[in-house]
Formats: structure tokens, sequence, C-alpha cells
């Protein structure tokens, strides 16, 4: 078939299963998903995944929706995940965080953009694969992911590291304004702790304030970071997130003192320069510190950890899997698409700094909505990134 008539064809039925798809998404966003609570949308997943006749569809026991399309060698991944933050202050909605409505050209909703809409493309893509027999020689998995929010990255390590599937290429379907991010920084989490000695709040000179000792060690993280400011983020950021005391009662001088660090990294910080860089913060103090390890129960019952290290990723300029993105776009749109960096992070710190797989992010919705009152994604974006993913894979 001749890549002109593809295109025609990819546009065809993305446009005639538009109506669907955005019944689903209206189905997803009026679902409650917060992270660890998203039984009930991964099930609606897996129903939908059923209807448009996928050759396999399940729920693995890390609680992840997994769809199959494809039997063959060449494994291409499309991950997204089901769960939200919570909605936050009620009264700056102007609509039902769950009401998904439609209104102005966008649909309204928590996880409009972060990211049940984006994500429900991606279902629907790899249906019109199968339909154009796109996946021949090729298996498409399709893993609409738990608890990313709280996790970065662990669900997806957990279906790289036990699903059996080896995917060539992976597709992080965040929102992006469908531009095309082949590259983000890290996070690292680090908490520092301060001891001090314990006495009556009438005798201080009896005992040492942890707080007051830990004012030298913030002191030196604000200095850090005025000086990652002034590099333009080369060397990333570092943001004092969280303090906490410990004492015996409110007239008790706090015996001990914590402050969380929010580390974003680029690609040559490796965990040793990053340690490092914690021995220097605490030098010469009794503080110490130690990486966060986050601990949680996924919805089915699955103990998951997150060691908070979370690798940048790099993907140059002329991977196959960029130049095949960058075609698919040109071919279907006419114009180049534009590049973007993410500021935060994806499920790529899993698939492209853990497990080394090439991985590209691209989807619907708008990257600033995330986390925002009124989220929405543009009803134009649902067509385009679909056509993207199925161009994509037929490029690849």
């Amino acid at each position: 078939m001749k890549k002109t008539d593809l295109v025609h064809l990819i546009k065809k039925r993305t446009e005639e299963q538009n109506e669907q798809l955005l019944i689903f998404c209206r189905d997803l966003l009026r679902i409650k998903s917060y992270t660890f609570e998203e039984e009930t949308a991964v099930k609606r997943v897996i129903e939908e995944m059923e209807k448009l006749n996928y050759d396999n569809a399940y729920i693995d026991e890390f609680g992840n929706a997994i769809g199959v399309i494809g039997n063959g060698p060449d494994v291409i991944l499309f991950d997204g995940h089901i769960d939200t933050v919570h909605e936050g202050d009620i009264s700056k909605w102007n609509v039902d965080p769950f009401g998904a409505e439609v209104k102005n050209g966008n649909l309204y909703g928590l996880g409009a953009s972060d990211m049940k809409v984006p994500g429900a493309v991606m279902v629907y893509a790899a249906a019109i694969m199968k339909e154009l027999h796109l996946d021949q020689g090729k298996t498409i998995v399709v893993s609409f992911s738990v608890m990313e929010e709280d996790m970065d990255g662990v669900a997806l390590d957990n279906i790289l590291t036990y699903s059996g599937y080896k995917p060539r290429a992976v597709v992080i379907c965040e929102a992006t304004d469908l531009r095309l991010c082949h590259g983000h920084g890290g996070r690292s989490m680090f908490r520092v702790t301060m001891p001090g000695i314990p006495t009556h709040c009438s005798r201080p000179e009896d005992g040492v304030n942890a707080v007051y000792e830990m004012q030298e060690i913030i002191g030196r993280v604000a200095k850090l970071s005025d000086g990652l400011l002034a590099q333009e983020r080369k060397n990333g950021t570092i943001a004092l997130s969280k303090i906490e005391s410990a004492s015996a009662s409110l007239n008790a001088v706090p015996y001990s003192c914590s402050i969380y660090l929010d580390r974003r990294t680029t690609s040559h910080l490796t965990p040793r320069l990053q340690f490092e860089e914690m021995d220097r913060l605490v030098a010469g103090t009794n503080a110490t510190w130690e990486v966060v390890d986050i601990q949680h129960k996924t919805w089915s019952g699955y103990e998951a950890v997150m060691h908070s290290v979370l690798p940048a990723f790099d993907l140059e300029e002329d991977h196959e899997l960029v130049a095949a993105a960058k075609e698919a776009y040109r071919e279907l749109f006419d114009e180049e698409v534009e590049n973007f960096r993410f500021k935060g992070t994806t499920n790529g710190v899993s698939s492209a700094g853990k497990h080394k797989i090439p991985t590209i992010v691209f989807g619907a919705g708008v990257e600033n909505m995330c986390h925002e009152a009124n989220e929405y994604c543009p009803l134009e974006h649902l067509e385009k990134a679909c056509a993207f993913y199925v161009k994509l894979v037929a490029n690849l």
C-alpha cells in the first residue's frame, strides 16, 4: 500500500472511531481512580479492550490493565497511567471534576490531560492497528498502569520485568500538547535527619534543639539551589519540600528534625554524584541522609516499593524511533512536530532510565493542565494523537 493511501486510511478510521473513543474517555473521567484506588477504572479498560477485539486483555498481579495485539517478535509498548491525584480545592473548579463535560471544544474532568484521556487514545489506536493489519510481525502491548502519581515508573518496571514482553520501543502517552519528547530529567528524594537532645521547654539550655541545628543544612540547600538555578538547569534543581520534627510534647525541645529534598537531575548526574553531593551537604554536622523508599500496596494487594532515585534519559535526535515519530507526524499533518523536554518525570524513568529501552513521550492533552483545577483536553487532540500512534507503528 502506498504511504499516501495508508495515511488516508488511518485518518478515515480514526475519524470513524472518534465518537466511540470520546464515549470511552467520558466513562473513564466519571470513575474516581485516585492512586492506589484504580480497580473500577482498570476493569473498565479491560472491558473496552475486549469490546475492541484485542487478542488478549488481562489484569496482572500488580493491578495494571494489559492489552495485547499481535504475536510477532517485534514488541512495541504503549504506556499510560490510569490513576489521578485528588481534585484538591473543589471551589477552584468551575465544572464537576467527574462530570466529563464537553464544551468550547474541550473535554473537562480530573484526568482529562493527566492522563485518562491520553491513555484512552492509545487503547483505540492499537485496535485500529489491528484492523489495518499493522501488527504483522509485531506485538503491540498497551499498559494502562497504576499508581504513577505517587510511585513513578514502579508499575511499568513490574511489567517490563515480569510480563515476558521485551519491547524494542516504548511510547509514553502522557500529555505533551502533541509535541515530541525524547528525553526528560530524573528525580531523587532524600531525607536528611538531624538529632537533638530533648529537654523541657522551661530549660532549653539543657538540651539541643534539632530544628535550630537543621538551619545550617537548610542554608546549604538554599545556596545549592541558587547555584543550580544560575546554571539554567544544566545540572538540575533542588528544593526542600517538607520539614518535620519529633518531640515528647509541645512543651519539649525537639529531639529530631528531618527535611525532605527533591533533587531533579540530568542524565549525567549518576547516583554516585548525587550521593557525593549529599555527603557535602551534611559534612561537619551531626546530620545523616538517606534515600526515601516509598512503600504501598497496590489496589490488587501487591506490595510495591519505590527507591526514590529515578534516572533521567536522553534519546538521540537521530535514533530510529525519533526519526519514525517525526516522519509519522510529517506525513499525517504536513508539518514538523515540535520538540520539547519535560521538566517533570514520567514512567520513562523505568523504560528508558532503568531498562535502557528507546523511549519517546507523546500524547493528547495539555501539559500545563496536569494537577490543575478545570483540567481539560482539547477534543481535536483525540484524533490526531490516535492517528499518530497508528502511523508510528506503521513506520517502525
